[in-house]
């Protein structure tokens, strides 16, 4: 959708014409949307892409095995019936808060127990590594600190920051914090340890046991690197999220604050999804796609329809909540579904202290008031807020200190300050929650049956205040810049009425009858398509070769015994994928995409630009000393490192020698790997020992190469990009315009023989597309409107003639270029890998 911006628009507006809305930035922290008359051209609109989407076909399983018949794929079945499920190594990835991570822990707890025993790890901010690890979980560390994250929306609740943060590089501090959560994805996929310190490759783990490469990923849509770790790695992707995250006509994005205007609810609603992630992709497009060329060696992707690539492969999604708070949408799809709330029994080893115990033993249930992970600039004056409101409100309260420090000074005899405590155990005992309206705490107050007054803070906090006003279980909300101890007091009386305590009650035994953490991770294993993904010879281990051609799914045990049996080559083996995600359909018309290709172009220069300037700022690696250090005193330190002893890891290197027959005459080289590309790395070392010794003159000259190379290789990219995209949307026009059927998928492109051959079969089958389509469309239109519908079909046919003709011919020539160029540029990265 082309956003047009006026020159009399405020600052956070935006404006559509073709849809006649606009959209601004209000202080929740949410986007505006207002329709300015009823758009009957956009409730079309919709409606086809919601039929495309049904249409749309998911993530391409593995190919079938060769050979497989119904009869044999039933044995195969039965077989597997009374085999254990291969164990899978499952990463969690979850950007967000301590509420946002808890529901995940008791998923993970169930995968990794019998009979599924998984090895899952939960991929999260540091400041939770404790909490994931308390719990028997393992963890790994993604980056980002959520305390500061938290602190800047409190200060920034809008998506577009003051003019204050700005001055003090906050853009820029959050941009490279969401880069680093974005690597930290990926090596949580790939890496051993926890992230914490160091990278480990899996040259320099002891234990076998210890490396973990995912098998399949679950993801909460703020971590942002999942679907592009699992194109990488071709394994399944499962989304699970607190709120809701998929297009729907029955409510609007819970960070979109609706103006409806004259339009139909439901439209605006369903267009408000769409206009979040695009806005979404418009801030961290850069960083996106910089993530997948650079540190994922994938095509770049276009805002213009990257932001629709969860919806389009139909990525499945279980969303935790309950259907007695939100009801499912009657337009979501099969692969979405609403498994409940999950929560983690953290009170069942709680002990009081003895004052918090004494204190609810002598008197009436206390009302709770806490905000959890919010950090605010002014403790002092929100503590004296909450204590008068208290006071009017004529209650006992428990007021939660949370990481925004309130309760300083002197406390009333009929309020007590608590640090941290299970909300399980806690909430049992008060009589109405007051929180800021996560959906952690959200879910633990209505699942115990507690009346809950929202004070919004940012985000979708206002959505769940709405919702549950909605439902009765509490007052309006009030947000947290309006609030007032008057207002507090009012809201906490609201909740205490008897009505509220009814409707509250029958959604908490509602709930009560529901096992989120079980739905999920049964709806997780149901969508895993776990027959398909096992090994041919012993069923109970994951298939992770292919044979080439026989067509067998083998596992690395089976694979490993048939080549060392002579019944196998190596040479016929292949990486097996068991998901193929087709992320490049490309633009909806050739105008498309050459806009989207000029628009990638402008964003590549400034991304090159950028790390340019990061280059020059950069100080030595301590990597480069080491580097140095190596050139200079390693003949001298061979005998000292076999005077400290042998590890498990050189006696294996030794091992594989021995075996291999390249036992050498050095004693220290023996107990080191062979290096497969020994030139490569004795090159990285001299590089890095340069670099080290060179200095700030070595290290502008180097930063300066780069920035040449990067530009280079930009420019030689744009042209293929710009042909590659228009033939895109030449080829896809046809399905938008003329017909309604889903564009054909392409196969991928690994190499120059694959782009050749891609691009001779692409050819072929769009000039083939074209001669077809004249005389199809003609009869199903005389078909169908007999006369009238012939002159209708025989245009539709010479528009598909043109514009398949000319997807044809530009695929045959970007095509190879683009193969060319990609293979060209993954050899030069790899050689500059080490600079």
């Amino acid at each position: 959708m082309p956003l047009n911006f006026h020159k009399n628009q405020k600052r956070g507006e935006f404006h559509d014409n073709k849809a006649q809305s606009t959209g601004r930035v209000n202080t929740f922290g949410q986007v505006a949307i207002q329709f300015h008359k009823n758009t009957h051209a956009l409730r079309h609109w919709i409606d086809k892409a919601q039929d495309e989407a049904a249409a749309c076909r998911p993530a391409r399983c593995a190919r079938p095995r060769r050979g497989s018949t119904t009869l044999v794929d039933e044995f195969i079945k039965e077989q597997n019936s009374n085999t254990s499920a291969p164990r899978l190594n499952i990463a969690i990835h979850i950007c967000g808060s301590r509420g946002d991570v808890q529901p995940f822990i008791p998923i993970a707890k169930l995968l990794q127990a019998a009979p599924h025993h998984h090895r899952v790890r939960i991929c999260t901010h540091p400041a939770f590594k404790d909490f994931v690890e308390s719990n028997g979980v393992e963890f790994f560390s993604i980056g980002g600190d959520p305390e500061a994250l938290m602190a800047y929306m409190v200060k920034n609740p809008g998506l577009l920051p003051n003019m204050q943060s700005i001055k003090a590089g906050d853009i820029g501090k959050r941009r490279k914090e969401m880069a680093e959560m974005m690597d930290g994805t990926w090596r949580s996929c790939i890496e051993a340890g926890d992230g914490m310190g160091e990278r480990i490759s899996a040259l320099n783990v002891d234990a076998a046991e210890d490396l973990f490469i995912a098998d399949a990923i679950i993801a909460n849509p703020p971590s942002m690197g999942h679907i592009h770790c699992a194109e990488k790695l071709g394994i399944p992707l499962h989304m699970v999220f607190t709120m809701p995250w998929s297009p729907t006509k029955a409510f609007h994005h819970p960070l979109a604050a609706m103006e409806y205007g004259e339009v139909e609810k439901s439209v605006a609603n369903y267009f408000s999804f769409g206009i979040m992630e695009l806005l979404t992709w418009q801030g961290l497009g850069d960083v996106i796609n910089k993530f997948r060329t650079q540190t994922l060696g994938l095509d770049a992707m276009s805002p213009l329809w990257g932001h629709r690539l969860l919806p389009r492969l139909r990525i499945p999604y279980s969303y935790l909540w309950s259907q007695a708070l939100i009801p499912r949408p009657s337009d979501w799809g099969e692969h979405i579904n609403i498994t409940g709330f999950s929560f983690l029994d953290a009170g069942s080893n709680y002990t009081p202290p003895d004052d918090l115990a004494e204190f609810l033993a002598k008197g009436p249930p206390p009302v709770y008031i806490g905000f959890g992970s919010i950090v605010v600039d002014d403790p002092v004056g929100l503590t004296k807020l909450l204590f008068e409101a208290v006071k009017l409100a004529g209650v006992r309260a428990i007021v939660s200190k949370g990481w925004g420090g309130v309760g300083g000074g002197e406390v009333p005899e009929n309020i007590y300050l608590i640090g941290n405590c299970p909300h399980d155990w806690l909430f049992k005992r008060v009589s109405c929650v007051v929180h800021h309206g996560g959906a952690g705490t959200t879910a633990a107050g209505i699942a115990l049956g507690k009346p809950t007054v929202v004070v919004p803070f940012f985000g979708d906090q206002p959505f769940w205040g709405q919702m549950i006003a909605k439902a009765g279980a509490g007052p309006v909300p009030v947000p947290f810049k309006q609030m007032t101890a008057e207002s507090l007091a009012n809201s906490i009386t609201f909740a205490l009425q008897d009505s509220v305590q009814v409707a509250v009650q029958k959604m908490a035994a509602s709930i009560a009858e529901e096992d989120g953490a079980g739905d999920t991770m049964r709806d997780f294993e149901q969508r895993l398509n776990i027959d398909a993904m096992r090994c041919q010879l012993c069923p109970e281990r994951l298939a992770i070769w292919r044979d080439k051609q026989t067509g067998a799914h083998l596992s690395g045990l089976a694979a490993c015994t048939l080549v060392e049996k002579n019944v196998l080559d190596v040479k016929h083996l292949r990486l097996l994928r068991h998901r193929h995600y087709y992320t490049h359909e490309g633009a909806e018309g050739p105008f498309v995409g050459a806009v989207a290709a000029f628009g990638g172009l402008m964003a590549s220069l400034g991304t090159d630009t950028s790390d340019f300037s990061q280059r020059l700022k950069k100080r030595p690696r301590e990597s480069d000393l080491e580097a140095l250090k190596r050139t200079l005193t390693r003949d001298d330190s061979d005998d000292a490192r076999l005077e400290k002893g042998i590890t498990s890891r050189q006696f294996h290197h030794l091992a594989y020698r021995m075996a291999a027959k390249s036992y050498e005459d050095d004693m220290i080289h023996n107990f080191e790997k062979p290096s497969s590309r020994p030139g490569l790395t004795a090159l990285r070392d001299r590089v890095a020992a340069r670099r080290a010794k060179g200095g700030r003159g070595y290290q502008i000259v180097s930063a300066t190469a780069h920035y040449i190379g990067d530009l280079t290789a930009t420019g030689a990219k744009a042209p293929v990009a710009l042909f590659y995209n228009m033939a895109n949307g030449f080829r896809n026009f046809p399905s938008y315009a003329i017909r309604n059927d889903p564009a054909r998928r392409r196969d991928e492109i690994t190499g120059f023989g694959s782009g050749c051959k891609l691009a001779g079969k692409e050819f072929v089958l769009g000039f083939g597309d074209a001669l077809v389509g004249i005389a199809r469309h003609p009869y199903l239109g005389a078909k169908q409107e007999g006369a009238l519908g012939f002159g209708k079909g025989l245009g539709r046919g010479l528009g598909g003639l043109y514009f398949h003709s000319m997807a044809g011919e530009l695929t045959l020539h970007c095509e190879i270029c683009r193969s060319d160029v990609t293979s060209n540029l993954r050899r030069t990265r790899i050689l500059l890998e080490g600079n």
